[in-house]
């Protein structure tokens, strides 16, 4: 009797240590295009923006191209975007002078990383002393098919 109650003790610690296990059903894999996946709820952890070029002719500012990243294994459309301007001239070099935000019309596939824009495109009002600083990515419109 008193083997057995010892064994039942040391069944009790193996098991409260961890050392037995049961198997388990193995974790599913999310789905990437599930509602609640981060790649449809969070695009801008996977849209990286990593290269731009920038003028303002007439007071306009204008994106002539963007080189955005898609790490997803999803694509997107519709990025909208926040665009920073800095000063390169004047009192207030290096500064944040102005925000702001537009959409890019353009469709990223998954997995890629392209050259956006190549026409140009008008994203505010701009001069000849302003450049852009850093352009993020607030969200984009998931194409899930």
């Amino acid at each position: 009797m008193k083997k057995l109650s010892g064994l039942y003790i040391l069944f009790a610690l193996l098991c409260g240590l961890n050392l037995i296990s049961y198997a388990q059903e193995p974790t599913p894999t999310p789905n990437p295009a599930s509602y609640d996946s981060n790649q449809i709820t969070h695009p801008e952890w996977f849209l990286k923006i990593t290269d731009w070029s920038f003028f303002a002719p007439a007071r306009v500012a204008m994106l002539s191209s963007v080189k955005i990243e898609n790490t997803a294994s999803i694509a997107y459309k519709d990025i909208r975007i926040r665009v920073v301007f800095s000063a390169s001239s004047g009192p207030a070099v290096g500064q944040t002078i102005a925000t702001t935000e537009s959409m890019l019309p353009v469709v990223v596939p998954p997995n890629s990383a392209d050259t956006y824009l190549k026409g140009g495109m008008p994203v505010g009002a701009g001069r000849q002393g302003y450049r852009v600083s850093e352009i993020q990515v607030l969200t984009a419109t998931p194409i899930t098919d």
